[in-house]
C-alpha cells in the first residue's frame, strides 16, 4: 500500500525552494517501527554504553515508544567506537550499525542516519548523554497529538540545562533569539538537534537536498520545515553537560556557519513566503495601480509647483532629524492603540489572537495601503490574519469595518470640536459633517447585513457557494459584540489616542522645520487630511495629504511652501515607519502563514488528482 503526497522540492543548484513538483512514495509495508532514534557518534567511547543501557530502559518502559528501533552511526572514529556500536547491534535486533569513511561531519552522519530508518517518528539523540533519554516520551506524545515537528526545548517552561558553558549559553541565545526576530518563530530553542520529526517532514525536505554537513543542519531541517508549513510545538526538556570525551561543538568553528545558513535561510523563506502572501493579496491590473501612483504624484507636482520648488527645498534642507524621530514615534504610538483596539473587537467577537500577530497583520495591512490604493490593505489585514491565526475573514473585516466607523465618528466629533472652540468662522464643518455620515453609513451597513443575512445569502449564494458560512459567522460575530457594549465602549474610546498621536506628528512636523504650529491648526489640518484619505485614490495619500494640510493652513495664513514642507516631513515620518516596520511585518506572516498556503496547495493538488 502506497501513501502519496506532492510538494515542492528543495534544489542544490537553484539554493531554494520550488526545484519542481516532484511525487513522493512512502511505502507503509517498509515502515517496520513507529520510533527511529540516530545517534551519530565520534569517538564516544566512554558514553556510548551507558546512553544505550538508559535509552534503550527508557523506551521500553513507556507504551507510545515500546517499538523502536536506534541507529548507531559511526562518524570516522578512531577510538573504540566502531567496535562498541557493532557489540549491541550483533545481539540486538533492534540496533543498527552503520560506518562512515568518507566526509566526517556532524550533518553527514545525521544524514546517513535519516536514509536508514524506517520509522514514523525520528528523533536525533546525541551520544555525548546531553539529551535526557526520559525526554523522548514526551517528544513523541507530541508527534501523536498531531504536530510534524516537536522542538525539545532546554529554555520554554519546564526546560533545564545542567553545566552549561557560558560563552555557548551567550552564543545560542543571541542566535535562537534572532531566528525568532527573523522568521517569526515562537520557539525558542530552533537549534537544538534532538527534535522529533514525523517521517513526512523529513521525506517532503529531502535528505539528499539537505545541504550542511556540521551542526548547521540543526537549523537547516527546522527552518525548511517552517519554510513548508508544517505544524510545530515545544517540549521542555534537559540537557546535561558531558562528563566523558571532548565535545564536538566548537563556537569558533560553527558560527560563521550557522550565520551564513540562517541568512540563506532567511532568503530563500522571503522569496517563497511573500511570493505566495503578496500573490493572495494583490489582484487586478498592474496598469490601474500605476496610474493612481502617477496620478499623486502628478498632484505633488503641482502643489510644488503652486508654493516654489525653491522655498520647499530650503526649509526641508534644514529639518531637525530628532524631531523627525519624534514624529516617528508619534505614528508608532497609534499602531499600538490600533493594535489595542482590533485585539478588543476580535476578543469581543469571539476570536482570540496574539497581540504581535494583530500587530504585524495592521502593519502589513497598512504597507499595501501605502503601496497601493483603494484600500488593498484592509483586505490584506484579514487575509493575513486568516493565514496566520486562523480567522475567519469575515469576522476580520467586519471588526475592520466597525473600526473605520470609530474612526469617522472620533474625528468628527474631534473636528466638530475644535472648530467650534477655535475657528467657528469657517466652512470646514460640512467636513465634519461628511465623516460623520460616513460613519454612520458603515454602521448601517452592517446591521442591513446582520438584519438581511437571509435575503444576502439566497441572493448570492449561487454565485459565492460559500458566501452563507461567512455570513453566519459574522452575524454571530456581530451580535458578541452587540452584546458587550463595554467592549465598544473600550474600543471607542481607544480610537481617541490613535488619533492624538496621528495629530501629534503633524505638530512635531512642522517643529521639525522650526516652525511653531498652533496645536489647534495641527488638529484641524489633519483631521481634513486624514478624512480627505478616507476614499483613497492614490498610495499612500500621495498628494492628497498634502494638498489637504497644505490647503486648510491656507486658510489660517499659513504660507503654501511652510504648509507643504510640513505635510512633507509628516509624510516621510509616516512612510518610514510603515515601510519599515510593515516590511517586517510582512516577513513574519510570510512564514508564519506557510501552514495555511501548504494546506491550500495540498487541497489544491487533491482536487486537481480526482478531476484527472
Amino acid at each position: 500500500m502506497e501513501a502519496r503526497c506532492y510538494a515542492k522540492g528543495w534544489s542544490r543548484e537553484a539554493g531554494k525552494l520550488g526545484g519542481g513538483e516532484r511525487e513522493i512514495i512512502l511505502d507503509e509495508k517498509s515502515t517496520s517501527v513507529k520510533i527511529s532514534i540516530v545517534i551519530p557518534a565520534h569517538n564516544e567511547e566512554g558514553n556510548l554504553y551507558s546512553l544505550l543501557d538508559k535509552l534503550i530502559q527508557v523506551l521500553e518502559n513507556h507504551a507510545e515508544t515500546e517499538d523502536f528501533e536506534i541507529i548507531l552511526v559511526d562518524d570516522n572514529s578512531t577510538d573504540s567506537t566502531p567496535a562498541i556500536i557493532d557489540d549491541p547491534a550483533a545481539n540486538d535486533t533492534r540496533i543498527r550499525a552503520v560506518h562512515r569513511t568518507d566526509t566526517p561531519g556532524f550533518g553527514n552522519a545525521i544524514k546517513t542516519g535519516f536514509k536508514s530508518v524506517s520509522g514514523d517518528i525520528i528523533i536525533p539523540v546525541m551520544a555525548d548523554l546531553s539529551d535526557d533519554s526520559e525526554d523522548i516520551p514526551g517528544l513523541v506524545r507530541k508527534i501523536d497529538e498531531g504536530y510534524d515537528i516537536a522542538y525539545g526545548s532546554r529554555f520554554c517552561k519546564g526546560g533545564e540545562t545542567v553545566g552549561y558553558p557560558k560563552p555557548k549559553m551567550l552564543a545560542n541565545r543571541a542566535f535562537n533569539n534572532t531566528v525568532r526576530l527573523m522568521f517569526g518563530i515562537r520557539h525558542r530553542d530552533v537549534t537544538n538537534a534532538f527534535k522529533a520529526y514525523r517521517r513526512e517532514v523529513l521525506d517532503t525536505i529531502g535528505i539528499d537536498n539537505l545541504e550542511a554537513d556540521g551542526f548547521d543542519l540543526t537549523v537547516e531541517i527546522p527552518l525548511k520545515a517552517h519554510i513548508l508549513g508544517f505544524k510545530s510545538a515545544e517540549v521542555p526538556v534537559t540537557w546535561h553537560g558531558r562528563e566523558h570525551g571532548e565535545a564536538k561543538l566548537k563556537l569558533s568553528e560553527n558560527g560563521h556557519r550557522y550565520g551564513m545558513r540562517l541568512l540563506k535561510m532567511f532568503v530563500i523563506g522571503n522569496l517563497i513566503g511573500l511570493r505566495d502572501l503578496f500573490g493572495t493579496m494583490i489582484k487586478g491590473s498592474w496598469m490601474r495601480l500605476v496610474l493612481a501612483a502617477i496620478i499623486g504624484f502628478l498632484l505633488l507636482l503641482g502643489i510644488f509647483s503652486f508654493a516654489g520648488f525653491s522655498e520647499i527645498f530650503e526649509i526641508i534642507s534644514n529639518v531637525s532629524p530628532g524631531y523627525v524621530a519624534i514624529a516617528c514615534l508619534m505614528i508608532l504610538m497609534t499602531f499600538v492603540f490600533r493594535t489595542w483596539r482590533w485585539s478588543v473587537l476580535l476578543r469581543t467577537s469571539g476570536y482570540r489572537v496574539h497581540r504581535d500577530t494583530a500587530f504585524k497583520c495592521i502593519m502589513f495591512g497598512w504597507l499595501l495601503n501605502y503601496l497601493l490604493p483603494a484600500r488593498i490593505g484592509d483586505v490584506a489585514r484579514g487575509m493575513a490574519l486568516k493565514t496566520t491565526e486562523d480567522t475567519p475573514l469575515s469576522i476580520s473585516l467586519s471588526t475592520i469595518v466597525i473600526e473605520r466607523a470609530m474612526d469617522m465618528l472620533t474625528l468628527s466629533l474631534i473636528l466638530m470640536a475644535t472648530l467650534y472652540a477655535f475657528a467657528s468662522n469657517t466652512s470646514l464643518f460640512s467636513i465634519a459633517a461628511g465623516a460623520l455620515v460616513v460613519a454612520i453609513g458603515l454602521v448601517l451597513g452592517l446591521v442591513v447585513v446582520y438584519r438581511c443575512d437571509h435575503i444576502i445569502s439566497d441572493r448570492l449564494a449561487g454565485r459565492f457557494g460559500p458566501l452563507e458560512k461567512s455570513i453566519l459567522v459574522l452575524k454571530e460575530g456581530l451580535y458578541r459584540m452587540y452584546e458587550n457594549p463595554q467592549a465598544i465602549s473600550l474600543s471607542l474610546m481607544l480610537s481617541a489616542p490613535v488619533w492624538i498621536f496621528e495629530v501629534a506628528s503633524i505638530y512635531f512636523s512642522a517643529k521639525a522645520i522650526h516652525f511653531e504650529l498652533i496645536p489647534s491648526l495641527a488638529v484641524i489640518s489633519g483631521i481634513v487630511a486624514f478624512i480627505a484619505q478616507a476614499i483613497p485614490t492614490t498610495p499612500a495619500g500621495i498628494g492628497v495629504h498634502e494638498g489637504s494640510i497644505t490647503g486648510v493652513l491656507l486658510l489660517f495664513g499659513v504660507g503654501a511652501g511652510t504648509g507643504t514642507s510640513i505635510a512633507l516631513v509628516d509624510h516621510f515620518a509616516r512612510g518610514l515607519v510603515t515601510y519599515v516596520v510593515g516590511m517586517i511585518s510582512a516577513v513574519h506572516i510570510g512564514f508564519e502563514s506557510r501552514g495555511y498556503f501548504a494546506r491550500r496547495n495540498a487541497e489544491s493538488d487533491h482536487v486537481s488528482e480526482e478531476r484527472v
